[in-house]
């Protein structure tokens, strides 16, 4: 007999490849929890960051009014902007129409905080001064939820690009996310 230990040896052989598909098979389960958790908690902070741009285009819309009941004037791209803007346009952050809204919306503030800021007429006011403290409360709010969900994007990207498991995602054509 030539190989008496074959049988042994393919065995071997067999209980190797077995156990590396056992190991590539976990690092595959784990990559798509991942990608699936990341995923999750992207929506959730999308779910924020639409509330929070919700809640800040009334604190504008409310801080508009108050300006042109004072008798003090707002561009009319602002007051287009206010007028026309509403949350269905904060539906989905990955969305053109989400960041041209939110560029108008940034610009509207701009001009409606200057206004609220630095108007001799409004100072005082207790409904004023009240707009600029929720004001100032949902910017913070804003910044935390775009925080998170550009670190969820970062951690979502990383696993959709995770070397052993990149075929697959390839495969079903997955995109990676943009970060705000």
């Amino acid at each position: 007999m030539l190989f008496p230990n074959l049988s042994q040896t393919w065995n071997i052989i067999i209980l190797i490849i077995l156990i590396l598909v056992a190991v590539y098979l976990l690092i595959l389960i784990t990559n798509l929890v991942f990608v699936f958790s990341f995923g999750k908690m992207m929506r959730r902070d999308n779910r924020g960051i639409r509330v929070a741009l919700s809640a800040k285009l009334d604190i504008l819309v409310k801080s508009k009014e108050i300006i042109e009941a004072n008798g003090i004037k707002i561009s009319e791209k602002t007051a287009h902007s206010l007028k026309y803007l509403d949350s269905e346009d904060f539906l989905e952050v990955q969305k053109d129409e989400f960041v041209q809204a939110h560029e108008e919306l940034n610009e509207a503030e701009k001009e409606v905080s200057n206004i609220l800021y630095s108007s001799r007429k409004l100072s005082g006011n207790d409904e004023v001064e009240l707009l600029k403290s929720l004001l100032k409360d949902i910017n913070d709010s804003l910044r935390t939820s775009v925080m998170a969900y550009n670190a969820d994007v970062l951690g979502y990207n990383y696993w959709v690009r995770f070397g052993p498991c990149l075929f697959i995602f390839l495969m079903f054509k997955v995109k990676l996310k943009k970060t705000i």
